[in-house]
């Protein structure tokens, strides 16, 4: 299995900041809000009173039941409960999925570039993958399944933010079945994201609390399945993670609050401004950005003025400048020894900062 080379640079990053050194972080994707105080308080109220103990491995029918009106809120769509199933994290249940998938089909695509633990797990259990070469022609979204019969379709997109329409989302469906990577919902700017189930049942989504929701350490994610699937993931997750955490499961019910979202949703509006702000820094340094990032908060930026080797690259401007930059070949082999990818997950000051060394090393 390949390394996941983001955190190999974030490693690195976190060993020079252990001698002192002032590192600015656009490697991880990773929110820098903290929770909403309102998560915060009730958090702190379920320890003092609560004696947590193992859940039902699924989830608790409270939480599933809040997934399920949101999913009727939010995107006008029926989904039963029953359907709904929380994960310890948004990857567990990604993984536990992908092995039912390989089960069913013959054969998983996904885009090439696109989020490596897509290429990683598919290795992990054995199935058979194909990888989909997607470039800025069709905004590096798959428009073409090239046999498989099950795809993997991330919306927004990692590491491009790219963002796929009901249209083009109900056209895979029809000769493939979608998994629905949708963890970066909420996270868009202008638009808004459509969930697959909108457009089709013939479909898995993906989701969790660590995105738009601000609650990465908590390790809660949530799957909506076809029905008939629910029992085989269920009996994978009895014996892979016991039941997800008690706590996060209690908080995360009110993670759909009026007054919860409203206060997540400002935070989208920080996130555009830091988009800009990102965007033209690196076009004035010499970057390339083939795509406005739609959703999510990344820039993948084409760095071939400056290099044709994305991981010595990144190295370098880390050992150089102190800024932490994710090589363009964590997410695939197809042209990504050419990009870097963007993070803007910290403060405005901190991106001109970064910015501003950038421009030092590269342009001074």
């Amino acid at each position: 299995m390949k390394p996941f080379y983001v955190m190999e640079v974030l490693e690195k990053a976190k060993e020079l900041e252990g001698k002192g050194k002032d590192v600015v972080h656009f490697e991880v994707g990773e929110p820098d809000f903290p929770m909403p105080e309102k998560l915060l308080s009730i958090a702190e109220t379920l320890l003092k009173r609560e004696n947590f103990k193992y859940t039902e491995s699924i989830g608790i029918y409270p939480l599933r039941e809040k997934i399920s009106e949101f999913y009727k809120r939010t995107y006008g769509v029926n989904i039963s409960p029953k359907r709904v199933v929380i994960t310890t994290g948004s990857s567990n249940g990604l993984l536990v999925l992908l092995k039912i998938v390989s089960e069913n089909y013959k054969a998983i695509g996904y885009a090439d570039p696109g989020y490596p633990c897509y290429r990683n797990m598919l290795e992990f259990i054995g199935a058979n993958s194909v990888p989909i070469h997607v470039d800025e022609s069709t905004g590096f979204k798959i428009v073409n399944t090239f046999g498989a019969d099950a795809l993997i379709v991330g919306s927004p997109s990692n590491p491009t933010g790219g963002l796929y329409s009901g249209a083009e989302l109900k056209a895979l469906s029809q000769s493939a079945f979608i998994v629905s990577d949708e963890i970066y919902h909420g996270i868009t700017f202008n638009k808004k994201a459509c969930t697959v189930l909108e457009v089709t049942d013939n479909a898995a989504v993906s989701n969790g609390f660590s995105k738009f929701f601000l609650m990465t350490g908590w390790r809660l994610g949530w799957l909506v399945l076809p029905e008939e699937w629910v029992r085989d993931v269920q009996l994978l997750l009895q014996n892979i993670s016991i039941s997800p955490p008690t706590i996060s499961q209690l908080i995360a019910v009110h993670c759909f609050d009026d007054d919860v979202l409203e206060e997540l949703s400002e935070k989208v509006e920080v996130y555009k401004k830091r988009r800009d702000i990102m965007i033209s820094g690196l076009k004035e340094i010499g970057f390339r950005v083939p795509l406005k990032p739609e959703g999510a908060f990344y820039v993948y930026a084409d760095a071939s003025q400056f290099t044709n080797n994305s991981y010595e690259f990144c190295f370098e401007v880390l050992d150089r400048a102190l800024v932490a930059i994710t090589p363009g070949i964590d997410f695939g082999e197809n042209g990504t020894e050419r990009f870097v990818r963007f993070s803007f997950t910290v403060p405005e000051e901190r991106i001109e900062e970064g910015l501003e060394r950038l421009y030092n090393l590269l342009r001074g």
